[in-house]
């Protein structure tokens, strides 16, 4: 998530800035109003990333009693039954799809749009 914080606002163009200075920024306005709103979309596919990791290491927090989902998975393979693995895993899954699709969605709508002349 730093890594794409960072890279996202290392690449707005210096261009851009240089066009904002020379219509009078100073560098908060600079920042704010236009480095920000142009790495965001980077910035919140760096959230996606680690929300689904997050969600995906929850099933094995249960090994160190964290219980959860994770709990059923484990204790249907310690059990070798199919239907306790899969009443923990599809809700993991279920879940980290649903963010996935909510963070591209967010993402996409914060993507600035080309100007037309």
């Amino acid at each position: 998530m730093v890594r794409n914080t960072f890279v996202a606002l290392t690449e707005v163009p210096e261009s851009l800035a240089d066009a904002a200075r020379g219509m009078g920024m100073n560098e908060h306005q600079v920042f704010y109003q236009l480095k920000l709103p142009l790495a965001l979309p980077v910035m919140i596919e760096g959230v996606r990333i680690t929300t689904i990791q997050a969600i995906g290491l929850t099933a094995v927090a249960a090994l160190i009693g964290a219980g959860g989902f994770g709990g059923f998975i484990f204790q249907g393979l310690g059990q070798a039954a199919m239907d306790l693995v899969l009443l923990g895993a599809l809700p993991t899954i279920a879940l980290a799809l649903l963010a996935d699709a909510l963070l591209t969605m967010l993402a996409a709508s914060l993507k600035p749009t080309p100007a037309t002349a």
